[in-house]
């Protein structure tokens, strides 16, 4: 084999953990290469669209402490790319009173020394009249929230990480993983290259990757939608007047909704958590499905009544575990393969998880607080869990 095909870190998967962890390990000076099915900065992906929620405010303190690191690691790609990427305009969660994780996001901020407002319905509607509320609900404030311009991020992770020296090939599937007694090798349909060390970030087509590794787990794939509405004072829904928000509140039981100020495109966007449409990711068609824009729809109805018609819909796919939380992880067997999957809520933490894959290729372990991310954990009950995020949500059936 040429040893040109051979490089000490090879990547798997060039989406928006992908190019995070190429732009680290670069960044060290290693030499890295990246293989990506599609096109760079595709759509068939989950590390596209206008903009994501980046937030301090989790109701598990696991997330809100890793998130302190991804903003620092944010602000460094800033630094290396000169683009700004973070938009800090405020963001509030809302729903009812007793609601067990808005009152876990409440108590884990007061832990962690966050600063956030807790208010009633009636004073959240003085201060953002563009909600209505339901006299029984709570509403949260923190300024530190916002969100990402997510194709900005993708363009800056991409041109950093080259600009560090990675070696970055698109239209590129792999076809097969063996991993090795040391390092593992990689086939595609162009050449088969082989690595010291490898990062699998596939995402939602991860599935026969895993197989081919050895690992009898595969991740449940849904398809989730983006929608975007006119509203009838725009001036109220502008950056700086109109927070990102997260419902804690579905009464399908399925998964809330979020949203977003207007930014780049016209409208306000909102989308929903769970949509229980699930995805065979071979034959995903980017379609949206008329059940989630009605669920969304009503959603705009009854909680911003100023939301016109609906001017456009965008899909991605998700992949997650059941209990919802991330794969950060070196394989149970083979040590010199990295993985990462992201549970659908992963992207403002692209950043540092790049980070801590770059750790545990090149260092064997990280630094970073990731128990409950072990993908052994899938395997081995003796391995620490963390329990679901969302316990009574639908699930596919077998």
């Amino acid at each position: 084999m040429s040893s040109s095909n051979h490089t000490p870190v090879l990547i798997v998967g060039g989406g928006g953990m992908g190019l995070s962890a190429a732009w680290r390990v670069a960044k060290r000076g290693v030499n890295v290469r990246v293989l990506e099915q599609f096109k760079f900065l595709h759509t068939r992906g989950s590390s596209h669209t206008e903009h994501r929620i980046i937030r301090r405010t989790y109701n598990d303190d696991i997330y809100s402490r890793l998130m302190v690191d991804a903003y620092h690691y944010w602000e460094e790609l800033e630094h290396d790319s000169g683009t700004k990427l973070m938009h800090l305009v405020g963001g509030v969660d809302f729903g009812p009173d007793n609601d067990p994780t808005l009152n876990d996001l409440i108590h884990v901020s007061h832990e962690l020394n966050i600063p956030i407002d807790v208010m009633t319905a009636a004073e959240a509607k003085q201060r953002f009249p563009q909600f209505n509320l339901p006299a029984n609900f709570l509403m949260t404030y923190c300024a530190l929230n916002g969100f990402l311009a997510v194709d900005d991020c993708m363009k800056a992770k991409l041109e950093t990480a080259r600009k560090f020296g990675a070696v970055l090939q698109d239209e590129e599937p792999v076809l097969e993983i063996i991993p090795l007694a040391h390092g593992a090798e990689v086939r595609t349909a162009k050449a088969t290259y082989t690595c010291d060390k490898l990062i699998v970030t596939a995402g939602p087509y991860v599935n026969k990757l895993l197989k081919q590794m050895g690992l009898d787990f595969s991740y449940t794939i849904e398809l989730n939608q983006a929608h975007w509405f006119k509203v009838n004072n725009p001036e109220l829904f502008q950056p700086g007047r109109f927070p990102v928000f997260i419902v804690r509140y579905d009464e399908s039981g399925i998964g809330g909704m979020y949203g977003f100020p207007t930014f780049r495109n016209p409208g306000i966007k909102v989308s929903v958590h769970h949509s229980n449409n699930y995805l065979d990711i071979d034959k995903y068609d980017m379609q949206p499905r008329q059940n989630t824009i009605e669920r969304v729809t009503a959603f705009m109805r009854e909680f911003i009544p100023d939301a016109g018609e609906m001017i456009n819909v965008g899909t991605c796919p998700y992949d997650f575990p059941n209990d919802e939380h991330f794969t950060i992880s070196l394989h149970p067997q083979h040590k010199d393969i990295a993985l990462a999957n992201m549970a659908g809520h992963g992207y403002k933490f692209a950043s540092v998880v790049g980070e801590a894959l770059a750790e545990l290729a090149l260092d064997g372990k990280s630094h970073f607080d990731l128990t409950g991310f072990d993908i052994n954990r899938f395997f081995d009950p003796s391995v620490p869990r963390r329990p679901a995020i969302h316990v009574d949500i639908l699930r596919p059936k077998d």
